[in-house]
């Protein structure tokens, strides 16, 4: 069994995650490819999470 000698930080920020925190709040962080980038990404997400069932147009096969 593995036993932890120091106990876990469990709400530590490394110093380069700040960075990018930081970063990510200043204008000039967003360039036109990463604001294309996240459009295209929205758009992914969009279209997997709002499935449309269509009921097709006509019948395969008739009853009879």
């Amino acid at each position: 069994m593995f036993w932890r000698k120091q106990p876990m930080l469990k709400g530590y920020v490394s110093e380069i995650d700040r960075f990018l925190i930081e970063f990510d709040e200043k204008p000039e962080a967003s360039s036109i490819s990463r604001r294309q980038e996240e459009a295209k990404y929205a758009l992914l997400n969009s279209l997997r999470d709002k499935i449309e069932t269509k009921q097709p147009e006509f019948k395969i096969w008739e009853d009879e």
